[in-house]
């Protein structure tokens, strides 16, 4: 008796197999020819025609690589970036901005836990960071929702409520507090 599915299975995977080293090809092409832009120079016109010029490509930052992984939900690899990001020499802002989205991963990956602390190290930034609203209000919802401890989230609930009154999520913590 011939089995049907074990060829188009192995069919299926080669055909993976093809496609990823593709897409890696692919990309160390893109690197090589991005590397070519940003490091070889181009010599001026005019007085300082022996000074060399660096191509005026707008250079990403390693934070919005990592914010590209995520939107396309690889969330392992997010999670390594950012923790390799976090233990390198960062802005505080960059620092805060890589806790914020590793929160985001953390959830993602139902890791509850990981995703507090982060959210909690956001939330409590002094001064506050841009995205603390956002983590206060996501730290009250895990600890609503997944931790079944409304003492706490209530805490967090009236803190974004009492630092952030015109937030974009003030009214719906409101409402969590209004159910109280």
């Amino acid at each position: 008796m011939k089995a049907w599915g074990f060829p188009s299975a192995v069919k299926n995977t080669l055909m993976r197999k093809k496609h990823f080293f593709f897409t890696l090809a692919l990309i160390i092409i893109a690197s090589g020819v991005a590397l070519k832009r940003h490091t070889f120079s181009r010599p001026s016109k005019g007085k300082e025609a022996g000074v060399a010029k660096t191509a005026a490509v707008p250079e990403k930052t390693g934070l919005d690589i990592i914010k590209q992984r995520i939107k396309k939900k690889k969330y392992i690899e997010s999670e390594a970036l950012l923790n390799d990001f976090l233990k390198g020499k960062h802005s505080k802002e960059d620092k805060y901005e890589a806790r914020f989205a590793l929160g985001y991963v953390y959830l993602s990956l139902g890791q509850w836990k990981k995703a507090f602390v982060e959210f909690k190290l956001v939330a409590s930034a002094s001064p506050p960071h841009k995205r603390s609203p956002d983590a206060t209000y996501m730290a009250a919802e895990l600890l609503d929702q997944k931790f079944a401890d409304r003492e706490k989230a209530v805490e967090y609930y009236e803190k974004y409520v009492e630092k952030w009154p015109q937030g974009r999520l003030a009214r719906r913590a409101m409402k969590k507090l209004g159910s109280n």
